[in-house]
């Protein structure tokens, strides 16, 4: 991508493309730096909570990378910054973390690193994100996600938590919940997420056909339309499926 940062004479339009571009930059640099560090959405999150340190939470990491965040509070900059910080830190990022789940997913995880092979800091992340600064060439390629079972297996935990946190929050009757956001998926899928929800898992080759060209998985969207009562926003699989293998 080039970044053109001289806007006299573009047109209102124009700017407003070039910072919605820049924007979905800057959410798949994210996105592909959790990738090559082997990261769900959740992990961040979980590593946070343990070490009691302030992580953007994993709903908003994962509008950011989508690139749809629209105008990030100055916070989140010096969050990414601080989580560059610990992992520049090989005894540092252990700090406080009993888990060894988690520990074992932050133990060889690297710092993002501009061209220069220098760790961003709150300034460089603001920077690529209003376009001022372009993605580490590292970091422009998308990768496809990989999952042992275990980290399969996570990651449907991570699903289930979720709705059961949204359940709670709403001091919703669970069962009638539970019906409500199945009958929001599309039906191919209904029966076999309804079990997911209901203690069973995903195969890491299950989760390859609900990976989406917009780089989610289709649960993630699922339970976020659901949890927003927002039905119209249940992505609709047959036109935005595509077949990468996770594991």
């Amino acid at each position: 991508m080039t970044y053109d940062m001289d806007l006299t004479g573009r047109s209102y339009q124009a700017v407003l493309d070039w910072q919605q571009e820049s924007r979905r930059a800057f959410g798949k640099m994210l996105l592909n730096w959790r990738r090559r560090n082997g990261w769900t959405q959740y992990t961040v999150c979980e590593w946070g909570a343990e070490a009691k340190f302030e992580v953007i939470s994993y709903g908003n990491l994962s509008v950011i990378e989508q690139g749809k965040a629209g105008e990030l509070r100055q916070k989140a900059f010096f969050q990414l910054e601080e989580l560059n910080r610990r992992l520049l830190d090989r005894e540092q990022r252990l700090e406080g973390v009993k888990s060894l789940r988690i520990r074992e997913q932050i133990e060889y995880a690297e710092p993002l690193l501009g061209n220069d092979s220098k760790p961003w800091g709150a300034v460089e992340f603001w920077s690529c994100y209003i376009g001022y600064l372009e993605v580490p060439d590292r970091y422009q390629a998308v990768l496809s996600p990989t999952f042992s079972s275990k980290e399969a297996e996570d990651l449907c935990q991570n699903w289930r938590r979720h709705v059961r946190r949204v359940i709670r929050t709403r001091d919703a009757d669970v069962t009638d919940a539970l019906e409500q956001l199945a009958a929001s998926v599309p039906e191919m899928y209904r029966k076999r997420f309804r079990e997911v929800l209901a203690l069973d898992d995903y195969s890491t080759s299950e989760l390859a056909q609900l990976w989406t060209q917009d780089e989610q998985f289709l649960p993630d969207e699922w339970i976020r339309a659901w949890e927003t009562g927002d039905p119209a926003a249940t992505p609709k699989p047959a036109a935005r499926r595509r077949s990468k293998q996770p594991g």
